[in-house]
């Protein structure tokens, strides 16, 4: 027989939600154990977004690998329509609804848990995480390096943006932006990649009337914009 390895009180604490532990503090007055414990929910989260995020790029590492571009792509198109789909039919509508539309995709932008910059002019709203919580901390983290690294695709084609040499992760960006075309006739949402991936900033353009979006945008997916109606 073994010695028991912790109380039951202490058990019953390691049972909790961290964030209910975190609101115990708070309502308890205790701002040191509070920070405390946000910290360690932050390390806990950071953990669990970057185990799904190399599962992830390692699956469609292997899929590119073994199967190649095509069907990658394919696939790729497929696994963002399960979830990109769903929240494009979340965002509201209405001539008000611009502003809401933007809150929530920065909300999303902050389940990647890194620093966020945006800047708004007369056109468009433009966000940047600061480092790129996902994509870009692959390439930061060195995940592409080596025999063993994650897959780069070679061939610039429209996945890529039509760049070569282009980490799989990202590639998944244009799939966005065509599903949302064909749904919708515009995106609601464009990617600027960074001219080094990773070493530099990403930035995601929202326009203020879906009309004003450049017509390169489409073009770089094979697309012609559509003509004014």
């Amino acid at each position: 027989m073994h010695e028991r390895l912790f109380s039951e009180a202490e058990i019953r604490e390691m049972e909790k939600r961290t964030v209910d532990r975190l609101v115990e503090a708070v309502e308890a007055g205790d701002a040191d154990k509070a920070k405390q414990i946000a910290k360690r929910m932050y390390n806990e989260f950071l953990s669990m977004h970057d185990l799904y995020r190399n599962w992830t790029t390692a699956m469609l590492s292997e899929i590119g690998r073994r199967f190649g571009d095509e069907a990658l792509e394919q696939i790729m198109t497929e696994g963002v329509k399960a979830w990109w789909l769903l929240n494009l039919e979340k965002l509201p509508d209405g001539p008000d609804a611009l502003a809401q539309r933007v809150k929530m995709f920065v909300a999303g932008l902050r389940g990647h848990l890194q620093p966020l910059h945006i800047e708004e002019d007369e056109e468009k709203v433009v966000i940047q995480m600061r480092p790129c919580g996902s994509g870009g901390r692959l390439v930061l983290e060195g995940k592409y390096d080596g025999p063993n690294g994650f897959l780069t695709v070679e061939k610039p084609q429209r996945m890529t943006y039509n760049r070569a040499n282009f980490p799989v992760y990202c590639a998944h960006e244009p799939p966005m932006e065509l599903i949302d075309i064909e749904k919708n006739g515009a995106p609601f949402v464009v990617v600027e990649p960074a001219a080094v991936l990773g070493k530099e900033h990403c930035s995601f353009i929202i326009y203020k009337d879906k009309s004003k979006v450049p017509a390169k945008y489409y073009e770089r997916l094979g697309l012609k914009k559509p003509e004014p109606t």
